[in-house]
């Protein structure tokens, strides 16, 4: 896949990490490489404008050479949805589209970025389009327009929900499946890291 000129892309590492004691999943090892390498190796090709949202270990997050943004002051400890917002204000002004990825799903392939932006890119009407495969729906992998992110920041201030689903069934969505499930096996528990 060829790099798009108007993809920025957020990776969220600003989890808690409850599933696994406390620690930052982004640094936990997994084949010997930390989750965030190998996302970051699988990622790269999609976009020139990678940012890292994370609340912790700035420094070591800041060796990969990209970006790193805390959540903003009004919406600490709000979820994923703060990371998103408040990496998405450093994004360049050219940026129409914005790619959300987990640092947990080191698997997650270029071809499923690619999948997300054919079906945005076709269907000007759509806000936002997530992942599925035939099991599950991962919200936590969606593409949006630039202009959704308003939405998003509405949804922050609201006494409503702050999940990812909240930013995408009430909205002009799409959900593009896709076959092979393996992408997005997510790496959130201790055990999988034995």
């Amino acid at each position: 896949m060829a790099i798009n000129a108007q993809l920025g892309l957020i990776i969220l590492a600003g989890g808690l990490g409850t599933r696994v004691g406390g620690a930052n999943k982004a640094l936990l090892p997994l084949n010997g490489q930390p989750l965030l390498t190998l996302v970051l190796q699988q990622m790269h090709h999609c976009s020139e404008h990678i940012i890292i949202s994370a609340n912790r270990d700035i420094d070591k997050l800041s060796r990969y050479g990209y970006p790193v943004c805390t959540d903003l002051p009004d919406y600490q400890q709000m979820g994923p949805l703060a990371g998103i917002v408040s990496a998405a204000q450093t994004l360049p002004s050219h940026i129409e589209y914005v790619q959300i990825v987990p640092c947990d799903l080191p698997f997650l392939s270029a071809e499923i970025i690619n999948g997300l932006s054919q079906t945005l890119y076709q269907q000007p009407e759509l806000d936002i389009v997530c992942a599925a495969d035939n099991s599950n729906l991962h919200p936590i992998v969606c593409q949006m327009r630039r202009h959704h992110l308003t939405a998003i920041q509405q949804q922050l201030h609201s006494n409503g929900s702050h999940s990812m689903r909240s930013i995408i069934q009430p909205y002009r969505h799409a959900i593009v499946t896709f076959a092979n499930s393996h992408p997005f096996t997510n790496y959130n528990s201790s055990a999988m890291f034995i």
